[in-house]
């Protein structure tokens, strides 16, 4: 009888424990369920919110753009180029040449009309016939000035020069006025004596004087 009555009793207690954990489980779970809801909620509410203020913004900028229509790009088809500029070398690849590295001085450059177009002058350095190309100005010439000599041996270089608008100031009754411009040049060289061919590539402006 004893045994059986502690059985009895021990089986009770369990189902009664078993019970209340089952009835906690529940409420836990019920209660996780409930915070991700809100959670959720909770960030629904602020990506809403955030949409909304960028769509004003962009409708707001849309609307400035609207009054301001205004394209620039690099051309200088419409732009009056003649004159003369100073031009500023900064290297940007060299190779072969014992002036790789040594910076290169500011000087003076002019655009004027010649007998058959526009041409670029570098007083003692060349002279090239520019031709447009899609509004930007190439040029292809020789010289003999523009590198070092190899010893007492004079060099020759072909270059390779194109020029597009780099500054453009706009009024506020949108004309346009072109404060500078933006260069390329490209020198290379044979081997002469004892030096070996070369090449150096220079990325450049031109401001008016």
């Amino acid at each position: 009888m004893t045994r059986q009555s502690i059985k009895v009793g021990s089986g009770r207690r369990w189902r009664t424990i078993g019970a209340s954990c089952a009835a906690v489980a529940l409420a836990v779970s019920l209660g996780a369920c409930s915070s991700d809801d809100d959670a959720s909620a909770t960030t629904d509410t602020a990506l809403a919110a955030e949409t909304a203020r960028a769509d004003a913004l962009q409708l707001q900028l849309d609307q400035v753009t609207a009054q301001f229509p205004i394209t620039v790009t690099a051309s200088l088809a419409d732009f009056d180029v003649i004159g003369a500029y100073t031009l500023t070398l900064t290297q940007a690849y060299c190779e072969g040449l014992d002036a790789c590295g040594v910076p290169r001085p500011a000087i003076r450059a002019d655009i004027v009309q010649g007998s058959n177009g526009l041409e670029l002058k570098i007083p003692n350095v060349l002279t090239a016939g520019l031709f447009d190309v899609n509004g930007s100005l190439f040029a292809v010439t020789d010289s003999d000035q523009i590198l070092e000599p190899c010893g007492t041996t004079t060099r020759n270089a072909r270059i390779s020069i194109t020029i597009f608008a780099d500054g453009i100031e706009i009024a506020e009754d949108g004309k346009q006025t072109l404060t500078g411009m933006g260069a390329s040049l490209l020198v290379s060289t044979d081997a002469v004596d004892d030096c070996t061919d070369g090449v150096v590539f220079f990325a450049a402006t031109l401001t008016p004087v």
